[in-house]
């Protein structure tokens, strides 16, 4: 039986279905952490930031590439946008709630 303070797991996905539209990870959720990973299937790059994430501000995710965010409090998952180069592809991401 899990301890009633044991973290909570999230596990879900984003697709950006038309490229070049920034969409948010998710609805409001405050976690703790979060590992955002490329699907292994994209063809192209995806980029992670926020709602002005764009090809031109960052290199991006190649696809399995990862990256990991951590919070002292929390952070929100509508507050971390994905774009990618091409349309309906996207992420994987993995939160601990806070």
């Amino acid at each position: 039986m899990a301890a009633s303070n044991s973290p909570v797991l999230v596990a879900s996905e984003k697709t950006v279905t038309a490229a070049g539209t920034a969409v948010a990870l998710s609805g409001a959720q405050r976690v703790k952490a979060v590992a955002i990973v490329a699907k292994t299937g994209n063809s192209g790059q995806v980029y992670v930031g926020g709602s002005d994430v764009a090809s031109s501000v960052n290199d991006g995710l190649a696809p399995g590439d990862a990256v990991r965010f951590e919070a002292v409090e929390w952070l929100d998952l509508a507050d971390i946008y994905v774009d990618a180069d091409t349309n309906g592809e996207g992420v994987d991401f993995y939160a601990v709630k806070a």
